[in-house]
């Protein structure tokens, strides 16, 4: 009895820890006062699958993008592409965009980042000058190519209000 419910209760941590890892969510901490000082109201939330492409993919698995506050007005934005195996081509390409109240515009172009004969591509863009007071998210596209096969999709980091 006590070994059918050890064994129970293990199943239950494992199929809990299988699902966070399943469904993995960015989270920034961030001063709640800090929203007082935003310049438009914030946008809105939603969830989104952080790395899994369309599940029909062969070749492009996952990617993401990212985006850090480095005071001053800076941030750093990166991201990367993962690939089912090695590809002829896999890509990143990062853009900064900024929220105006109603809608995210691109505000910084980051160029295009390709590999060739792997599986991965990393591309960083460090101290981009951004205003206090709005939200910035990392738009990501991510791509991968073997053949006459291109798999490409979008991915969106969460919003962080750039302090005053």
């Amino acid at each position: 009895m006590i070994v059918e419910k050890n064994l129970i209760r293990r199943i239950t941590v494992l199929l809990g820890l299988a699902v966070m890892l399943l469904l993995p969510v960015q989270a920034f901490a961030q001063d709640t006062g800090a929203a007082a000082h935003a310049k438009t109201p914030p946008p809105p939330s939603f969830v989104s699958p952080f790395t899994v492409f369309d599940p029909n993919f062969d070749y492009l698995e996952k990617g993401q993008g990212y985006l850090t506050d480095q005071g001053k007005q800076k941030v750093n934005i990166w991201g990367e592409s993962y690939g089912t195996v090695r590809v002829d081509k896999i890509g990143v390409q990062l853009t900064l965009q900024r929220w105006t109240g109603s809608e995210w515009i691109d505000v910084y172009f980051g160029a295009s980042v390709e590999d060739s004969n792997t599986a991965y591509a990393y591309s960083s863009i460090r101290d981009i000058s951004v205003l206090s007071g709005y939200y910035y998210r990392t738009k990501s596209y991510h791509w991968a190519k073997k053949g006459t096969t291109v798999e490409s999709g979008y991915r969106y980091s969460s919003s962080y209000l750039i302090p005053e």
